[in-house]
């Protein structure tokens, strides 16, 4: 299938990759792997106009676009809120802004696979880390093998 998109790949050690997308700024896209923490203000850094992870338009010290202008509100929202509807709330809608506008273009989540011995009770694996023990204060083990 054809989108529309013409790449000429270029690979590189990753501390020159790293030059080019925080320094010297030489590139039009970038592939990189990412680990992202639930918590949204982990990833401040990134998000925000002004933080020196901000990939596009970088350098900025104020916001050159009005998205832009509205995400860092609903970050910095989201930060100083108490009430957890409200966090969610804010951050719901820089999930929207940034599927509208496409700065970053996600495109896959490597998969999970765990083992798990028959003997542990109530072991539902999920996507997101620790995929073995976010429910460890439900999990049982069963004192007789083979059951």
């Amino acid at each position: 299938m054809k989108i529309g998109i013409k790449l000429n790949v270029v690979t590189m050690d990753f501390p020159s990759l790293i030059e080019r997308i925080t320094r010297t700024f030489q590139y039009e896209a970038c592939l990189l792997g990412q680990m992202a923490d639930l918590d949204p203000n982990e990833v401040l850094n990134v998000w925000r106009s002004s933080a020196p992870n901000h990939q596009w338009n970088p350098n900025q010290k104020s916001p050159e676009t009005a998205w832009e202008a509205e995400m860092d509100r609903l970050m910095d929202e989201q930060a100083a809120a108490v009430d957890a509807r409200k966090r969610k709330a804010a951050y719901d809608r820089v999930q929207e802004i940034v599927a509208e506008q496409l700065p970053f273009i996600y495109l896959v989540h490597k998969n999970a696979l765990v083992g798990v011995s028959s003997r542990v009770w109530n072991a539902r694996p999920a996507v997101l880390q620790p995929q073995t023990f976010w429910n460890v204060d439900t999990l049982a083990l069963n004192a007789a093998p083979g059951r």
